[in-house]
């Protein structure tokens, strides 16, 4: 199985604040990649430089064998990198189906299908993952339930067909039940082959769906393993897991 996507040794600056020091991991086709750890660790500014939508200090990051360091986000996005964002960021006045018509913006004819052909499809996947989104596929976003808007900021990406699905913090500010069948939906995004990087603080529902996981602490890779491997570990397991019980 080979790298989708390599980040090495990258280093993000926000003035004298080192926001990413040395930063370096791999995201393996057909995977998911879990970034794990406590805020101001320098998750958000991975995937932020991932998606090219600010400037490194140092290193590389190569997708799909393309150097995209240097690259503008929608660049980044055309080659098939689409992100999910903390906060979902949805049309809050479009409707939901206006909303997925445009994530799809970045589709592209191809030999077998029109665009318009790819688009009929990508809904139907989507609606077949979130069949609420179909029942609310009219409705004002903004009017949509915290859960249903992340499944639309979900979907939205989705509807670019992306080869590297980024989820920042999908499980935020959800109630658990909520949780529980989103992480059950990223789980068949791998299964039809949709290669995921995923960024959360719920360590525990995270590591049970992840292939790999990476742990920042203050802009450093401080542990990285199986998920197997991280939910053996004690550290790990203290820190963010909680102490287990003796």
């Amino acid at each position: 199985m080979s790298n989708l996507l390599e980040v090495s040794n990258l280093s993000v600056s926000y003035n004298v604040i080192e926001a990413l020091k040395n930063v370096s991991i791999n995201v393996k086709e057909g995977t998911i990649v879990a970034i794990l750890g406590a805020n101001g660790g320098g998750k958000t500014t991975l995937l932020k430089k991932i998606s090219g939508l600010i400037k490194s200090n140092k290193g590389n990051i190569v997708f799909n064998g393309i150097d995209i360091t240097k690259l503008p986000a929608e660049k980044v996005t055309q080659l098939g990198i689409l992100q999910s964002p903390e906060g979902r960021q949805i049309f809050t006045d479009l409707t939901v189906e206006e909303n997925l018509r445009i994530g799809a913006f970045t589709l592209k004819k191809t030999k077998e299908f029109s665009k318009k052909e790819r688009i009929k499809v990508n809904l139907k996947r989507v609606y077949k993952y979130f069949p609420i989104l179909e029942e609310r596929k009219t409705q004002i976003a903004k009017t949509l339930s915290g859960g249903e808007q992340q499944m639309l900021a979900i979907s939205r990406a989705l509807m670019a067909s992306p080869k590297l699905l980024i989820l920042d913090e999908p499980s935020l500010g959800l109630a658990p039940l909520i949780v529980r069948d989103i992480f059950e939906i990223i789980k068949e995004f791998k299964k039809e082959g949709t290669t995921i990087l995923i960024v959360e603080q719920n360590a525990l529902q995270t590591l049970k769906i992840a292939d790999y996981a990476y742990v920042l602490q203050l802009g450093e890779v401080i542990i990285e393993g199986t998920s197997k491997e991280l939910m053996q570990n004690p550290a790990l397991v203290e820190a963010y897991l909680g102490k287990k019980n003796k």
